[in-house]
């Protein structure tokens, strides 16, 4: 397959030039946690997580995402920028996350869930026993997973100047509504569709699935 333009264009147009590609913070995660097979649900075409993690599963209904995966340079733009001494894993599915795709149930050690709905709900079998969930709160899937008894909140990610801290101190304190009125469950915030107001917030939190 060619393309017409630089197919890295759409990832450094998305992710490096908004000085979102938290590479940071997936070293971060490797560091203090042991993940080899990653699965990356509603991903676009953010492939930093394979410079980090050696096996990573990408799954995204966007027709973009599915030129840039078909474009095999794409290949040899990881292998440039890998941190582990293997050959990259990468694997890519067009399709709906939502929906079945071809990849083993409990077979992966991090679920990443960004901007992308209810990941950690939907693809919520992938992930191991003792597996982790990242997580933001964008469109509620942190706040959703808070109540999963299906997972336990063991840390919250900070970001200060493009740095990432990961913090297992008073978790406690998130996930509590500022407004104590409000009837929080699974349904309501999944009906909701977004996060609500929590009285302690982090960038990202991560929970272990039970």
């Amino acid at each position: 397959m060619s393309m017409s333009k630089d197919p890295f264009d759409l990832y450094r147009k998305h992710f490096v030039d908004k000085s979102f590609e938290r590479l940071d913070l997936f070293r971060k995660l490797s560091e203090k946690f042991d993940i080899q097979r990653v699965l990356y649900a509603g991903s676009f075409v953010h492939i930093t997580p394979s410079f980090v993690f050696p096996e990573v599963v990408y799954v995204d209904n966007d027709k973009g995402a599915k030129k840039f995966f078909g474009e095999s340079r794409f290949r040899d733009f990881v292998a440039e920028r890998k941190s582990y001494p293997q050959d990259p894993k990468i694997t890519f599915h067009f399709a709906d996350y939502r929906s079945d795709f071809d990849e083993r149930e409990e077979s992966f050690d991090l679920l990443i869930s960004q901007y992308a709905g209810f990941v950690g709900q939907y693809c919520k079998r992938y992930l191991k026993i003792g597996g982790l969930l990242l997580a933001n709160n964008s469109h509620g899937d942190a706040g959703v997973a808070a109540l999963d008894e299906d997972y336990q909140l063991i840390a919250v990610v900070n970001v200060s100047s493009g740095k990432y801290r990961i913090s297992e101190n008073k978790l406690e304190e998130y996930f509590v509504p500022k407004s104590g009125k409000i009837e929080i469950s699974k349904e309501h915030l999944i009906k909701l569709h977004r996060g609500i107001g929590y009285k302690k917030s982090a960038s990202a939190y991560i929970f272990r699935r039970q």
